[in-house]
């Protein structure tokens, strides 16, 4: 008797769970992101743009025009202070950007001179390779095989067609992802039309190899596997915020001053303005809302399987609103860390930070 009692317990026991709802159950709809300072690096009259971490998450800065490269190493201790002159020699550069192979070497594309120069652990230079191409913005998956922008000429001798491209180890291209005409357009003499908020790729690998770009306005995230095939793509159904006029003020010249530029102001700003993918394979997502702290950005948080979860306050980091060209994130994420660049609002003082991402 009692064996059957237990029987039919453990029966209806296992129905209710087949019949309560799954928001019932725990779920990571709840959860959100808050990122606490762990680290902070000032220095007097330097110009940080481009921020970059090694293996051993050593932080590496690009600073100024001319071209100085700063190391730092975990506590915030100066470890490296590199300048490379301007030129075409070998060491110098006219156009620099940077990006670590997950050997810790240093490789340094100068698209201007289709260049690109890779150091050793040591910073000095082991070879330089000739690129086929003008490319910039580069990354490297585990195989060393390249993610590039690349330039190439359009039919309107004007403009440029910008496309996403995938190369091998030697550089040669495997792949082109997505394409785009970027630049003004004439329309008349010495007349120019041109967008205000002109088509962004953004784009970054995870830790795994994915490759994760957004293309176009929209809200719209594809994640590729290491062999090529679309694995998930990422959407919301919500409009971006209208465009303001502090929106317009900000990134419209001057309007005293003569210019042959007549831009178009679209109704709203796009949709993403950084893709960060996390160690434990949620992935966050920057996007261009303003939230009710000038100190902060809103982030969009999707777990493994590309589900929403939970939306969160970021830290605001330098040039994240920059939409005149493809441009690099001024964030960075390294495992359980995110890094910025950030300034104050008369952008005359830099600081170099590192946060520690906390899950509540």
């Amino acid at each position: 008797m009692r064996l059957q009692l237990s029987r039919n317990i453990l029966i209806i026991t296992m129905m209710l769970r087949l019949f309560i709802p799954a928001s019932a159950a725990p779920s990571t709809a709840q959860r959100s992101l808050t990122f606490k300072e762990t680290l902070s690096i000032t220095q007097d009259n330097w110009f940080p743009y481009l921020i970059n971490v090694d293996g051993q998450g050593n932080i590496y800065v690009l600073s100024g025009r001319e071209k100085l490269l700063l190391g730092f190493d975990s506590i915030g201790r100066e470890i490296l202070r590199r300048q490379f002159s301007k030129g075409q020699g070998p060491g110098e550069f006219e156009s620099l950007d940077i990006a670590f192979s997950r050997d810790g070497r240093l490789h340094a594309t100068d698209w201007a001179q289709r260049r690109l120069t890779i150091f050793g652990p040591d910073f000095k230079i082991d070879h330089i390779d000739k690129m086929r191409f003008n490319g910039d913005l580069l990354q490297m998956d585990s195989k060393g095989q390249r993610y590039y922008i690349v330039y190439q000429p359009s039919k309107a001798k004007e403009r440029n067609r910008v496309v996403l491209t995938k190369c091998s180890p030697s550089g040669d291209i495997i792949k082109e992802f997505v394409d785009y005409e970027w630049g003004p357009r004439a329309i008349g003499r010495a007349l120019y039309e041109d967008s205000l908020y002109r088509t962004q790729v953004k784009y970054v690998l995870d830790a795994q190899d994915r490759f994760i770009y957004a293309f176009s306005n929209k809200y719209e995230v594809y994640i590729i596997s290491p062999e090529g095939a679309l694995l998930r793509t990422i959407s919301r159904d919500i409009k971006p915020r209208q465009v303001d006029k502090d929106d317009v003020d900000r990134l419209l010249p001057d309007s005293s001053s003569k210019s042959p530029y007549k831009y178009i102001i679209p109704e709203r700003v796009p949709a993403i303005a950084g893709i960060f993918p996390l160690e434990d394979g949620h992935l966050l997502i920057v996007t261009f809302e303003k939230t009710n702290s000038d100190n902060d950005l809103a982030g969009d948080l999707f777990d493994i399987d590309g589900r929403y979860i939970s939306t969160c306050h970021v830290p605001r980091y330098y040039q994240w609103d920059f939409l005149m060209a493809p441009s690099k994130s001024r964030g960075f994420v390294w495992k359980n860390s995110f890094y910025t660049i950030e300034t104050n609002l008369s952008e005359d003082k830099f600081w170099v930070k590192r946060y520690q991402l906390q899950w509540k």
